[in-house]
């Protein structure tokens, strides 16, 4: 029973689980707009709103006005945990996720001469759902270590129990700055953002006959501020080098927690991870460094904008195990933008998303931490001058990966199990310039 205890005593490390899947760190997400989805790399935009969130020294290169822009995106997301055929305790076959999740965003931007000031809400990690209808690799070891709670014998509880899990993870992000044009071909901006971070998730493992189970669910939330800074250099008209920076958020979660286990004590699950009720963990939202170069290979017509993305999260405070040795991610793509007149534009874009050092023990059986290659399509309709419609979509391609012999230690998943995940993104957006 302690042997088993032990293997599933990180049952509920799976915090930031529902990431919202394409480009980004390990925590970090970059799909902050419909335009983002249509190209893939808005670090060096000037052409909508959302440049308030990608390029906010851009705010101050756009035509006068007022910029209001409303964005959703929806995912399509097969995440499943293929479990060991080797062992004849695991064997479970395939066990998935199909949960789908909408990201919202909402973009102002006031631009006045040399002067601009905006507003941005978006959700710059976390962002989804996942379900686990017949359990995933962890409740397999759950159902394996309290066994005994359940009344199952340990070899053939994690085929007989009855097994669920689903998590949600959301990091609200509200943007307020300015930009000013120091010449006309240099702009700087900075601003502030506050995060709220929510995180949830309740799993359990029930023997079908006697309904006895185990069970945990957990909320954490905090809030915190951090600043930005930005650069944007257009030496001539048709070239564009931009540079953002986002400083590390601190937030400092607190656990609110429902443990089954509770009156084991130092068995427990949560106590064994660390979270039982009332106790905080440091898990910051890394900073990141982002540029990017747009340039007019056709003045007017055909444009490339290659950008690179790099997140600072061995700078960020990370108190969780799991991340002891991991970082800097970084991602690296293009896009290129073909404009047929005033009211169409076209773009396709593709991005390579880098994961550094994560061990595959220490990956989330939920939502693996995988690198990506991703390619999109998409379009820009403006049937009036002021009004933007903008429709984008995007497939995500992610590398597999199978845990070593130590991963049923951290209490994650078994030794052998395969994760992979297959996303499919379409975003859209609304525009309109008051004045």
């Amino acid at each position: 029973m302690r042997k088993g205890l032990i293997a599933v005593g990180i049952i509920v490390l799976m915090v930031g689980l529902a990431s919202s899947l394409q480009a980004g760190g390990i925590i970090n997400k970059q799909n902050l707009s419909a335009d983002y989805i249509r190209t893939l790399n808005r670090n060096a935009a000037t052409d909508m709103a959302d440049a308030a969130a990608f390029n906010p020294a851009g705010t101050a290169m756009m035509e006068n006005g007022l910029y209001v822009k409303a964005d959703a995106i929806y995912l399509w997301k097969d995440y499943s945990n293929q479990m060991p055929s080797s062992s004849p305790v695991f064997n479970l076959g395939t066990l998935e996720s199909n949960e789908p999740s909408i990201i919202p965003g909402f973009f102002a931007v006031y631009k006045q001469d040399r002067w601009s000031g905006f507003f941005a809400i978006t959700v710059p990690g976390g962002g989804g759902q996942v379900q686990y209808n017949d359990g995933d690799a962890r409740t397999a070891l759950l159902a394996f270590g309290y066994a005994g709670l359940i009344g199952l014998p340990a070899a053939t509880a994690p085929s007989i129990a009855d097994q669920y899990i689903e998590a949600d993870s959301y990091y609200i992000g509200y943007s307020l700055g300015a930009a000013y044009k120091i010449f006309d071909s240099l702009s700087m901006s900075g601003g502030i953002r506050l995060v709220e971070a929510s995180q949830k998730f309740k799993g359990y493992a029930r023997n079908p006959t006697t309904g006895q189970s185990v069970n945990v669910k957990i909320e954490r939330t905090d809030e915190a501020f951090n600043y930005f800074l930005g650069l944007d250099y257009a030496p001539i008209k048709d070239l564009n080098f931009a540079l953002t920076y986002m400083s590390n958020t601190p937030l400092n979660f607190k656990a609110d927690t429902r443990d089954s286990t509770a009156a084991l004590g130092p068995n427990s699950i949560s106590s064994r991870v660390g979270w039982t009720d009332g106790t905080h963990e440091r898990e910051d939202l890394p900073g990141y460094i982002a540029g990017g170069v747009s340039y007019f290979i056709i003045p007017g017509t055909l444009r490339i904008e290659p950008n690179f993305t790099y997140y600072l999260e061995k700078q960020a405070k990370l108190e969780g195990s799991r991340f002891h040795g991991a970082g800097n991610s970084y991602d690296v793509g293009a896009t290129v933008e073909y404009i047929f007149n005033p009211q169409w534009r076209v773009s396709a874009g593709y991005l390579h998303t880098e994961i550094q050092n994560m061990e595959s023990q220490n990956l989330l059986p939920e939502a693996p931490e995988l690198d990506a290659n991703s390619v999109c399509l998409g379009l820009v309709y403006s049937p009036i001058e002021r009004l933007s419609l903008t429709l984008g979509v995007e497939r995500s391609w992610y590398e597999s990966v199978k845990t070593g012999a130590t991963s049923a230690a951290s209490g994650r998943a078994p030794g052998g199990t395969q994760y992979d995940k297959d996303v499919w993104a379409v975003g859209f957006g609304i525009q309109y310039r008051f004045f």
